[in-house]
């Protein structure tokens, strides 16, 4: 498609955890990199400006909580409407009356889902992330690893000494509760395991969020030489970690969508399988409990290990 876009409005998923906001980011970036010109708004029904206006990407955000409010930001101007909203039919009526002349949103079964003039349908096993991209691909096709780490690439603070390369990162945070968070005791484990078996002299990174203090501690205590601690990193720090990295191993946490997003091999720990949260591809791997359960503390370190092993000579799809 050589059509110019020069205006787009993006209807956000309006929830509270940063990684919600984050499975956006690659279309946004996407959508910049076609036209860079583009003027690019978000729209949220909570006030979330803080993830969107610092973006590269986007030329404003839109707090708008009223169905009045939402059909305001469809302005004459607007070129592209894309709704990552795959429930609600507030978006499809917007579409309706606004009609600019691209109009992408999902196919979910909506009384709706007729105003779209392109469209993809909504699976729940698949990474949302994916399929926003997946969204955007029906207006023009596009490689999806190549916008994700893309994306990362715009955010990413420059190389240097402070933000080494080449580590085996950890990340053992976990927002959305105790439920999420594999213990720190484990990663340490893993850790111990895989110095015994092939990775002597590597260096190991965790990073570390303000909710991670006791974590911290508790690494600080242990003196390792061969472990760096990065705390509270910006995104652009965040981002820099990632591309560089050798290997990621992450709770199902914020920051882990950037581990996805950097295609460097990635093992996530799980209490249960969660596909919407995780990309499934062939340098990619979760762990859960053998046992049957849903604690994650059941889950065992020599399966995590085997899959640090089985993957870190991966092939993937960037010259890293």
């Amino acid at each position: 498609m050589n059509q110019q876009i020069d205006e787009a409005v993006v209807f956000i998923r309006s929830m509270r955890f940063w990684g919600t906001q984050l499975v956006s980011y690659p279309v946004l970036y996407q959508i910049k990199h076609w036209w860079p010109g583009c003027k690019i708004t978000v729209v949220g029904k909570d006030p979330l400006h803080q993830h969107y206006e610092p973006l590269p990407w986007v030329s404003r955000f839109v707090y708008a909580n009223t169905l009045g409010e939402l059909i305001k930001t469809v302005t004459p101007d607007i070129d592209l409407m894309l709704s990552l909203h795959a429930e609600s039919e507030t978006y499809g009526i917007i579409s309706f009356l606004k009609r600019p002349k691209f109009r992408l949103g999902f196919k979910n079964g909506r009384i709706t889902d007729f105003t779209w003039n392109r469209t993809y349908p909504k699976d729940r096993k698949e990474y949302i992330a994916l399929a926003n991209m997946h969204l955007l691909n029906s207006l023009k096709p596009f490689d999806p690893e190549s916008a994700a780490r893309g994306c990362l690439q715009d955010l990413a603070e420059p190389e240097s000494e402070h933000l080494p390369s080449d580590l085996i990162l950890m990340l053992p945070g976990g927002g959305d509760g105790a439920y999420k968070r594999w213990p720190i005791q484990s990663f340490h484990e893993l850790y111990l395991r895989l110095k015994t078996n092939g990775f002597q002299s590597q260096t190991f990174g965790y990073v570390l969020g303000p909710d991670e203090q006791e974590e911290a501690a508790f690494l600080k205590q242990l003196l390792l030489p061969d472990v760096l601690l990065f705390e509270n990193c910006t995104i652009g720090e965040l981002s820099r970690l990632m591309l560089g990295a050798k290997l990621i191993v992450a709770n199902d946490c914020g920051p882990s969508h950037l581990a996805q997003f950097s295609c460097v091999p990635y093992v996530c720990v799980l209490h249960e399988p969660n596909p919407e949260w995780f990309w499934q591809r062939p340098y990619s791997r979760f762990v859960i409990p053998r046992n049957g359960s849903t604690e994650i503390s059941h889950v065992r370190v020599e399966d995590v290990a085997k899959a640090c092993i089985e993957l870190i000579h991966s092939k993937r799809p960037f010259d890293l």
